[in-house]
Order: structure tokens, then C-alpha cells, then sequence
């Protein structure tokens, strides 16, 4: 073969694809996972690189939808169909409970109301048990009459110190408080799955680790304003953002003059993209999107240069397709990584983002 044709069969992620071999022999996973996504960003439509991005995953579920992915560009291989197999197989082995670790206890404690009627059967047994004794203490001794309704008077309190220990062991154990689960920041569907169903609502706030603490919270500023001159109260000389949904197109601006403009990806019909003024109140510049969080099934590592704007909607880059300039996500702006990049250098927390047809 010439060296012509070698260098025509020769495909542009060839050459991440063998350096990712030669960290997985290595035992480099991470530096493997990074060349994989490099590769599967340049050409998404190489199943190679989905199919070696799942032997590398972090988790059983990320293995099976990269697998997935892999099956959607070259269903028949058979390579593929037996990464499958062992894809479903760890993930149902990491189903299996593990048996020998034993359950952490829970410490038990009565309920308050039940804890206030004890204690008061208690105070009264002490008091009668008391009162009882002290009164036998000055008859007279060998009087039987005395000792039999001495005794009559303690049978009560004996049942009762007797209902009283039957009663705490019947009773349940009930946390007396319940722990707060740590907030993460739920993902979302990005790619379209055609399914005509409800957005899922966000119930808890996600709170940042790389990135500081927002300083502003999604402000949703003019509902009815549609067009892309500078928004009211934004600055001559102030940074903004404007998304056009009709023409599926960004455009920077400081003031009035555009300083940069590409194609997006918005929202589908059944999962629109909301429109309004907004500002950003959330970045991150690489974010796990886990859609069984909101009820999806994917699993997305390293979404890069994300850009919140209002609740869970978003600006952020792309490697997963490149269908730019139309519809695809389930309501937020995606973008080429490269064009989110500069988008995420460009913005600062606050930014307005304007978003019309």
C-alpha cells in the first residue's frame, strides 16, 4: 500500500485514539478519559471513540450510554453488541447489595408524646409507691387488715409499672430527626428524544464547588420584550448577550455593537426554550449533567463551560452533536465548545441574557 493511501485510511482521531490505548495499559484512566472526549469532540460520528470512552467510565450507568451511543452509529458490530453485553452486565452487578456490610443502626427513641406519659406514670408510681410506705411505716406492726389494703394499693401501681414496660417495647422506632440530603445540581436532557412529555421541576438549589457564590439570583426582567436592541437598563458600554430562537444564532454585544456571533441549539417544540430577560447566576466550567435526577435516562461527564441563566435552563458547549442551527435540546442553548468558551470568558455572573423569537 503507498503511503498515499495509508495516509487517505488514516482518520483525524486515530492518533487519540492510540495515545488513550497506551493510557489505559498504563493504568491511566483519567488521562485516557480526557484523550477519548477530545476524540469524540473532533468526530462524533466515530463510534470508536463512544465504545472506548465506556471501557474508562466512572460508573456503570456512563458505561451503558456511551455503549448506547456507540450502537446508534454502528448498530450491527459486533464489537459493539459484546460491549453491550458486559456494559448491562456491571451494571446489574452494581445492583446487587452487598450482604456483608451490615446495616448502620439507627438509635431508638420513643416518640415525645409517648416519653411525656411515661414519665408522668413513672412520677405518679414514685409518689404512691411513697405515699404507700410512708403511711405502713406508722401503723402498727402484725396488722393484718392494714397489710392487706397496703397490698391492694400497690397492685395498680405494679400493673401500671408493668403496662408501662409493655408499651416500650411495642412501640416502633421513630429518628427523632431526618437527615438533610447534601445539594446537588441536578442535569438535564440535552438531545432530543422526540418524547411528548412534562419538563421535570427542580426542587432543591445547587450550590457551587469551583466556581464562587452567586452574586445575583434568575432574574426574569421583561417577559413581553422580543427584539434584539440593547434591553433597557443595560449600559452604552455594558456587556449582553442575545439568543434569536427563529434564527437559531448568538450574538455578544458591549452596548450596541456585536462583538461575536454563531449558531445554536435550541429547545424542541415539546421542551421550548424559555424566553425573556435574564441574567446569569450559575457557572461552571465543566458540570456532570446525570439526567436520572430529573427521571431521564443519560449520563453526561464534563459538559463544558456551563452558563445558568434561569432555574435549570442554560448556555453551554456541545460535543454530543453538531447539528448547529437547529432545535435539539430540552430547553437549553447549546453551543459549540469552542464558541462556549469564549460565551464563558465573555460573561461574568450577572450578564444579561436576552432571549426572543
Amino acid at each position: 500500500m503507498s503511503a498515499a493511501a495509508t495516509s487517505r485510511s488514516f482518520s483525524p482521531i486515530d492518533a487519540l485514539l492510540k495515545e488513550a490505548k497506551t493510557a489505559v495499559q498504563q493504568q491511566n484512566h483519567h488521562e485516557a478519559r480526557r484523550l477519548l472526549q477530545q476524540a469524540v469532540r473532533q468526530d462524533p460520528q466515530d463510534y470508536r471513540g463512544w465504545l472506548w470512552l465506556a471501557t474508562v467510565a466512572q460508573s456503570p450507568q456512563a458505561s451503558l450510554e456511551y455503549v448506547n451511543r456507540a450502537e446508534l452509529l454502528a448498530p450491527h458490530n459486533a464489537t459493539v453488541q459484546k460491549a453491550r453485553r458486559w456494559a448491562e452486565k456491571r451494571l446489574a452487578e452494581s445492583d446487587i447489595p452487598d450482604l456483608t456490610v451490615p446495616a448502620p443502626t439507627t438509635p431508638r427513641h420513643w416518640p415525645a408524646a409517648l416519653r411525656w406519659i411515661a414519665l408522668s406514670v413513672v412520677v405518679l408510681l414514685l409518689v404512691g409507691v411513697g405515699t404507700v410506705y410512708a403511711w405502713s411505716y406508722f401503723q402498727p406492726a402484725g396488722d393484718t387488715a392494714e397489710t392487706a389494703v397496703l397490698n391492694s394499693s400497690l397492685a395498680p401501681l405494679e400493673e401500671a409499672a408493668e403496662m408501662v414496660a409493655a408499651v416500650a417495647t411495642a412501640v416502633p422506632a421513630q429518628p427523632t430527626t431526618t437527615p438533610t440530603p447534601e445539594p446537588r445540581l441536578p442535569a438535564k436532557e440535552i438531545a432530543s428524544t422526540g418524547a411528548n412529555q412534562p419538563r421535570a421541576t427542580w426542587t432543591i438549589t445547587p450550590t457551587p464547588s469551583p466556581t464562587p457564590t452567586p452574586t445575583a439570583i434568575p432574574t426574569f426582567t421583561s417577559p413581553s420584550y422580543n427584539d434584539s436592541s440593547r434591553p433597557f437598563g443595560v449600559g452604552p458600554n455594558e456587556r449582553w448577550i442575545d439568543v434569536n430562537l427563529t434564527t437559531q444564532t448568538l450574538r455578544a454585544y458591549e452596548g450596541d455593537t456585536v462583538v461575536f456571533t454563531t449558531l445554536i441549539s435550541s429547545g424542541t417544540w415539546d421542551h421550548p426554550t424559555v424566553t425573556g430577560q435574564f441574567r446569569i447566576w450559575l457557572t461552571y466550567e465543566s458540570q456532570t449533567m446525570d439526567g436520572r435526577l430529573l427521571g431521564y435516562d443519560y449520563y453526561l461527564e464534563n459538559v463544558p463551560y456551563v452558563m445558568y441563566f434561569y432555574q435549570d435552563y442554560a448556555l453551554h458547549g456541545t460535543f454530543w452533536h453538531s447539528n448547529f442551527g437547529n432545535p435539539m435540546s430540552h430547553g437549553c442553548v447549546n453551543l459549540e465548545t469552542s464558541d462556549a468558551a469564549w460565551i464563558y470568558n465573555f460573561a461574568t455572573i450577572g450578564t444579561v441574557v436576552n432571549v426572543h423569537y
